[in-house]
């Protein structure tokens, strides 16, 4: 082999030695991808269960809120009718109760 030969086996070396890299770039970066997917799906699983859980405490809070508005009604006129029977009782008091 004389000098030629060897500087082209050489390159040749030279640019199988980039491919490979080229290609250990690329499975590095396959893992990368298949990584962040797994995640991605992930998190999106755990979206899908949050959102769930809000609509469930979004019924709960507005069939609570319902219920209270419920009572409060019942209470304040049920506290409207002693005032108004305290009221009428004092008045009857002082008119000399006839």
């Amino acid at each position: 082999m004389n000098q030629e030969d060897n500087k082209r086996l050489d390159r040749i070396e030279e640019k199988i030695d980039k491919m490979t890299e080229a290609v250990i770039a690329l499975a590095r970066a396959e893992e990368k991808i298949v990584s962040l997917d797994e995640t991605t799906r992930m998190i999106l699983n755990k979206m899908v269960d949050q959102d769930k859980r809000l609509r469930t405490l979004e019924a709960t809070q507005s069939d609570t809120q319902s219920t209270i508005k419920t009572v409060r009604a019942v209470a304040f006129t049920t506290i409207s009718a002693l005032i108004t029977s305290a009221v009428a009782g004092i008045i009857w008091l002082l008119s000399g109760g006839k």
